[in-house]
């Protein structure tokens, strides 16, 4: 066949991940050892290695040598955020770990903010991208995550992903692979609640959003630092600070709001979402508490004469009681019907 002469569509294509045991070690690529099936909006994931033209002299005008520095792999995915197939992807974006525990007719998966030294901590990508061709990534962190929601829409998550290599491989696992058939979380299944402790969430304290974005980043190291002298793949990707942007779109309707912003109130605040039942006792949940926040920025704008008045609330999220063991800034709380992840 004549190259460029046939075609390849995305709707044929698959998105397999599993966790690794170690950063950059391939794992076994069935089913049974532990894999996730996706159905993501796109994937755009891609190699590139850096080449470089040489400056040396010769009797040519033009450069007459390249060499190929740094191998990249990086992109973005998009996905409805789902009850089961998101936990693994938050769970590595986070860095800390998953605590599982049984209920009376399901499971309870906490996911918490860490250092990447608890598994799992990184991943690794089985994707075939039309109908004959597939693609592994090994070594696969979530660099950042974003969580958002609007009237109207799905909740939706998005991941800045970054992995240490990449390779065509021509091994099909379609056949042992399985789409959940839950469906993902919508934004008639949110509410936001707001009080003075974490403690204290209940449907007593929701407060009306109309919408929301969350943002995770783990500014993780990727340039020279990360790699190491006989490779031109990096070897570590080391996080720095953790940084947690928080914001909800609000009506305008009292001060309340204002006033926690100018006497610089401390708060916490709760994302919580209810979808289909998981058993008779149970409904596929999910829980996002920010224990320790601060309004900033709550000062409405006047767009029109017939525009609502609505403020644009961003937070400032902290660690509660830091420095102990239980300090934390966010964590995530999933019930579902899955036993381990």
């Amino acid at each position: 066949m004549v190259i460029g002469s046939g075609s390849e569509m995305g709707v044929k294509s698959y998105f397999a991940f599993w966790k690794e045991d170690a950063f950059g070690t391939v794992t076994g690529l069935t089913a049974g050892t532990g894999a996730s099936t996706l159905e993501p909006l796109n994937f755009s994931v891609k190699t590139e290695i850096v080449s470089q033209k040489l400056e040396q002299i010769g009797i040519n005008r033009g450069f007459t040598k390249r060499v190929q520095l740094d191998k990249n792999v990086a992109g973005t995915m998009e996905q409805n955020y789902h009850p089961q197939e998101s936990v693994l992807l938050t769970a590595v974006a986070l860095g800390g770990g998953i605590t599982t525990a049984s209920l009376s007719g399901g499971f309870t998966h906490q996911l918490d903010a860490g250092d990447f030294d608890t598994s799992p901590s990184s991943l690794m990508f089985k994707v075939r991208k039309g109908q004959n061709h597939f693609w592994e990534y090994k070594g696969v962190r979530i660099n950042q995550m974003t969580i958002s929601g609007n009237v109207g829409e799905m909740i939706k998550a998005s991941y800045e992903i970054i992995a240490q290599d990449s390779s065509l491989t021509g091994a099909d696992i379609s056949g042992d692979l399985s789409i959940s058939a839950i469906l993902p979380y919508t934004y008639v299944q949110g509410v936001y609640r707001y009080h003075s402790n974490i403690a204290s969430m209940t449907a007593t304290v929701e407060e009306f959003i109309q919408g929301f974005e969350l943002v995770i980043n783990n500014n993780m190291i990727t340039d020279a630092n990360a790699r190491a002298l006989g490779s031109n793949t990096p070897q570590i990707f080391p996080p720095t600070r953790r940084s947690i942007e928080f914001k909800v779109q609000q009506r305008f309707d009292t001060n309340t709001i204002w006033n926690r912003f100018v006497q610089a109130t401390q708060g916490s605040v709760q994302l919580r979402f209810v979808g289909q039942s998981a058993s008779a006792k149970q409904n596929y949940t999910c829980v996002i508490d920010m224990p320790k926040v601060f309004v900033n920025s709550p000062e409405p704008e006047v767009a029109g004469p017939n525009e609502i008045l609505s403020s644009e609330i961003t937070y400032d999220v902290l660690v509660d009681n830091p420095d102990t063991s239980t300090g934390y800034d966010i964590r995530f709380t999933f019930i579902n019907s899955t036993t381990s992840y």
